[in-house]
């Protein structure tokens, strides 16, 4: 078991391996003023730490097309609140989180896979 001192000291190292930032986008609904309303995302966390990795890749049959297809993490300090209803931006790309993995031993990061929405 390790002590609250270690784990610290784990976060610590694991933060200097963060070198981007990226903002965490949650659904609002907005009233269209008909008696409907319109999705909007808007921006929950600004400029959180964050890496996003490739991990692995294949082709994937989409209309008609071979596209690749790439799965990606993106890690985020340990404490940062974030759930599948949630989106990412990072850079000039917008990505949905499809996984959170919550089921780790030491909680020093938070890993969560995306992919990236389709313009």
């Amino acid at each position: 078991m390790l002590s609250e001192k270690e784990l610290n000291a784990m976060r610590d190292s694991i933060g200097e391996l963060l070198p981007d930032f990226c903002h965490l986008l949650t659904l609002t609904q907005v009233s269209d003023g008909a008696g409907g309303f319109t999705d909007s995302w808007g921006t929950a966390t600004r400029n959180v730490s964050c890496r996003l990795d490739t991990r692995g890749g294949r082709e994937t049959l989409f209309d008609g097309s071979i596209r690749p297809f790439n799965t990606l993490i993106l890690s985020l300090p340990y404490d940062t609140e974030i759930t599948e209803a949630y989106r990412v931006e990072l850079d000039d790309f917008t990505y949905n989180v499809t996984n959170v993995n919550l089921g780790t031993s030491w909680n020093v990061v938070k890993r969560v896979q995306v992919e990236r929405v389709t313009p």
